[in-house]
C-alpha cells in the first residue's frame, strides 16, 4: 500500500510538470496573438489619423514579430529551469550540511604492518532501530574471520564502523590497538581494501579502473596484478586489451570479470586489511571457483573480514563470528561450530541437505553479465531458525 501512494504521488507530480510544461508555449502563443491584434488594431488607427506612416508601422510590426520565437522559446524552457533550480538546490543542501566526521584534532598515527582488528562493546542505532548492541570480537592479524548471520544481523555495519562511514553511539573499534576516531580519516581509509558483491566500475579503460589516479604503477607491477587476479585470462578477449572501454557500471564485462578487476584493483592497493562482503553470492559455479582463487591470493598475510551467507565459501576460514540481532551469539572455526550444534551447524546442515547447498548456481553458457543472486531461499532458512530457537524460548 505504501508503494502504491508513493508511486501514485510521484505520478501526480509528474503530470502535473508536464502539463506546466506543455500550456506555457500555449499561453505565450495565445498572449502573443493578441499582442499582434492589439498591434495591428493601433496601427491601423494611427496610419489612418496620419500620425503614423505605413514604414514606420512594419519597422515596428516586423521587429514584434522577430520577438515572437525567442519569447516562445523561454517559455519552453522555464520548466526546465524550475527543475534545474530545485536539483541546484538540494546539491547547495548537500554541500552545506554539516560534517559529522572529522579528523581528531591530533591525529594518531596509523598502525604500521599488517594490524589485528578489535571491537569492544560498540552499540549503534539507526533511530529507533538497534544495529549493533554491544558488540565484541577480534580479528587477528594476517588471518580470516568470517562474519555470518542473518540479513540485518549488522554485518554491513561492522564494515561502515571499521572505516568509519558512521559513528557507533557507544564502544570503540580498535585496529592494532589504536581507536580508528584517533586516525586521521585519510589514513585509515588507506588501510583498507574492499571487495563487495557489486562490483564499481567507471565507464572508462579497463587500465584506469584498475590503476585509478595512481602515477607510480609499472608495466611489470600491473601485468603481475592482472595474472594474480586472472584478469589476463580474459584479456585476449577483449578488442583494445587494457584499452579497452568497460562501459557505464561496467556493462561491458560479465559479472566474472567485473569481480576481478575489482579484485585486481586491490592487489595494487596493497593494504595491510581486506573487507570481502558478498563477493561471489553473484557468480555462478564456475565464475565463483575462479574468483574465489584470485580471493585466496589476496587474502594472503591480510587480516580480512569475510561477510558470507553461503558458508561454503568461509569453511576454510581461521575463525567464524556468528551473529544475530548485532550481538555475536557464537563463534570458532567451522569444525568447532558443527561440533558445538548451535545456529551455525543448523544453517550448515539445512545450506547442504540432500548433498548440495542450497541456493547454488550453474554454470552460464555465456560470458553474459549476471543478475544479481536470488537470496531468498537461503534468507526463508534463517527465518526457520529463527522461529525454531526463538519461539521455543517464548
Amino acid at each position: 500500500r505504501q508503494y502504491r501512494d508513493l508511486t501514485g504521488k510521484f505520478i501526480d507530480t509528474e503530470v502535473r510538470a508536464a502539463f506546466g510544461n506543455s500550456a506555457i508555449p500555449g499561453m505565450v502563443d495565445i498572449l502573443s496573438g493578441i499582442g499582434f491584434m492589439a498591434v495591428i488594431l493601433y496601427g491601423g488607427s494611427e496610419i489612418i489619423s496620419g500620425d503614423k506612416t505605413i514604414g514606420q508601422f512594419m519597422t515596428f510590426f516586423t521587429a514584434m514579430g522577430f520577438a515572437f520565437s525567442p519569447l516562445r522559446r523561454l517559455g519552453g524552457i522555464s520548466g526546465l529551469w524550475q527543475i534545474a533550480a530545485a536539483a541546484l538546490e538540494r546539491i547547495r543542501e548537500l554541500l552545506e550540511a554539516p560534517l559529522h566526521l572529522r579528523d581528531p584534532a591530533h591525529p594518531v598515527p596509523a598502525p604500521v604492518g599488517t594490524p589485528d582488528i578489535t571491537l569492544e562493546n560498540v552499540d549503534l542505532s539507526y533511530g529507533e532501530t538497534k544495529v549493533l548492541d554491544g558488540l565484541t570480537f577480534t580479528a587477528k592479524a594476517g588471518e580470516t574471520t568470517a562474519l555470518v548471520g542473518a540479513s540485518g544481523a549488522g554485518k554491513s555495519t561492522v564494515f561502515n564502523v571499521l572505516t568509519r562511514l558512521i559513528d557507533p553511539q557507544g564502544g570503540k573499534a580498535l585496529l592494532g590497538g589504536i581507536a580508528t576516531t584517533d586516525m586521521a580519516l585519510a589514513d585509515l581509509r588507506n588501510l583498507f581494501s574492499v571487495v563487495t558483491q557489486e562490483a564499481l566500475l567507471f565507464d572508462a579503460t579497463l587500465r584506469e579502473n584498475i590503476v585509478l589516479d595512481r602515477k607510480d604503477v609499472t608495466e611489470a607491477r600491473l601485468n603481475e596484478v592482472l595474472d594474480a587476479a586472472h584478469v589476463a585470462d580474459f584479456l585476449p578477449k577483449l578488442e583494445k586489451d587494457l584499452d579497452t572501454l568497460v562501459g557505464p557500471r561496467g556493462s561491458a564485462l560479465s559479472g566474472g570479470q567485473r569481480q576481478r578487476v575489482v579484485i585486481a584493483r586491490a592487489l595494487l592497493r596493497d593494504t595491510p586489511i581486506l573487507l570481502l562482503d558478498e563477493a561471489t553470492s553473484a557468480l555462478d559455479a564456475q565464475s565463483e571457483q575462479v574468483v574465489q582463487e584470485a580471493l585466496d591470493r589476496l587474502s594472503k598475510g591480510r587480516t580480512t573480514i569475510v561477510i558470507a551467507h553461503r558458508l561454503a565459501t568461509i569453511r576454510s576460514a581461521d575463525r567464524i563470528v556468528v551473529m544475530d540481532r548485532g550481538r555475536v551469539v557464537d563463534e570458532g572455526t567451522h569444525d568447532a561450530l558443527l561440533e558445538r550444534g548451535g545456529l551455525y551447524a543448523d544453517l550448515y546442515r539445512l545450506q547442504f541437505q540432500d548433498g548440495r547447498q542450497v541456493g547454488d548456481r550453474a554454470p552460464e553458457k555465456s560470458d553474459a553479465n549476471l543478475a544479481g543472486p536470488d537470496t531468498s531461499e537461503t534468507m526463508g532458512l534463517w527465518q526457520r531458525i529463527g522461529r525454531s530457537l526463538f519461539g521455543q524460548r517464548r
